[in-house]
């Protein structure tokens, strides 16, 4: 593996990434805000969450090979994190359409790079810590999509009846790649339902990062959202010129706001899933973040001058003074220069609720 440069390691197909970037990261306020969403934030490591999603691809591909989209905002910090990336490769939506517009854009941009190589889809905000069992996982999903008509989704083992993640069925059986046929996506289980998919050993988490054969994608598009195929192919077309900012912003102007994982994966005939090896999670509000964060005294998580006084299981996050819980437990606390947040765990999904208040407050500052 190479250390610095932009050159690929391994041998075999050369796939290109596309990383989606363009999320708010609502379940991350007050920390993660419009300015600096949560992808920028650095929450698993010293370093942002999109950088490390970076550093662990750049070195299969090549940073030519990697494709960034992201809102217009955040096209200076997003090139800033990633100085190596070609400042073209930072691809910036005008407006948020959800996740069917990036991906159309993203795949047909790819196709523009390298008509035939495999294209992986990936967030830019997940916790995988295991990066060269990711590379080697993620460079035989290439493989396997060179020669394909389909998608491989990694998915996730349970480890317990999560209600937070969409599950994927699967046949019980592997072929002799070690790939499992993927039956259906199932939307985010009750409590019930999730016990029962982890019992019968034939469900995964979904992850969300797929692998496509380009061709196969095109296909899809075409067949499950014309419309945004459609209007997708005029800045295809222009990328890498001077008129792409302005075909962009009149095709995503029109463009309706459609999820990929709706309008496209749950209507495949059929698809692959890999099981993960690598340890994964998808970081996607406080409480997981507390599962990964350091111990604080009194048997706490998280990053802070803590005086613990009789309180346990509370999640905190402070920098500049001391926080100090008397007779609480099961809290989030996130304390920042402006806002400071106090929860129950049981309500972290809630959070961007307060997105939706201090929006309809006019509390732009805050945002």
């Amino acid at each position: 593996m190479v250390s610095d440069s932009t050159t690929p390691s391994g041998s075999g197909c050369r796939g290109i990434c596309v990383i989606m970037a363009g999320g708010r990261g609502t379940r991350f306020w007050p920390l993660s805000r419009t300015s600096r969403p949560k992808q920028l934030q650095a929450l698993s490591s010293g370093a942002s969450l999109l950088r490390d999603t970076f550093t662990r691809v750049r070195d299969l591909v090549g940073a030519d090979r990697v494709l960034v989209i992201t809102s217009g905002t955040l096209a200076d910090p997003t090139r800033a994190e990633l100085p190596e990336l070609p400042p073209e490769n930072v691809i910036c939506e005008p407006v948020g359409r959800n996740t069917a517009p990036c991906a159309v854009l993203g795949l047909g941009v790819a196709r523009r790079l390298d008509p035939q190589a495999p294209v992986a889809l990936l967030p830019a905000d997940h916790f995988i810590p295991d990066g060269d069992i990711f590379r080697d996982q993620l460079q035989a999903a290439f493989e396997l999509a060179s020669t394909r008509e389909t998608v491989i989704t990694l998915g996730i083992k349970p480890t317990h009846p999560e209600t937070g993640y969409g599950y994927i069925r699967t046949e019980e059986s592997q072929d002799s790649a070690g790939i499992l046929t993927g039956l259906e996506f199932v939307e985010k289980p009750d409590l019930a339902r999730a016990e029962q998919y982890v019992r019968s050993g034939r469900y995964y988490w979904n992850s969300g990062m797929f692998v496509w054969n380009p061709a196969w994608f095109a296909t899809m598009a075409q067949r499950h959202v014309p419309e945004i195929s459609h209007l997708m192919e005029t800045p295809i077309n222009h990328f890498g010129t001077a008129g792409f900012a302005a075909a962009l912003e009149n095709a995503y102007g029109q463009c309706p706001a459609e999820s990929v994982d709706v309008a496209v994966m749950e209507k495949l005939p059929g698809f692959s899933l890999l099981e993960a090896s690598f340890r994964w999670s998808d970081l996607g509000s406080w409480d997981a973040w507390g599962e990964l964060a350091p111990d604080l005294p009194g048997d706490n998580k998280g990053i802070a001058d803590l005086l613990s006084l009789d309180s346990r299981g509370n999640i905190v996050r402070s920098k500049d003074r001391l926080v100090v819980l008397l007779g609480v437990e099961d809290l989030i606390v996130v304390d920042t220069p402006d806002a400071l947040l106090v929860a129950r765990k049981t309500d972290a999904q809630r959070i961007k609720e307060i997105i939706d208040r201090l929006e309809k407050d006019g509390r732009d500052e805050l945002l």
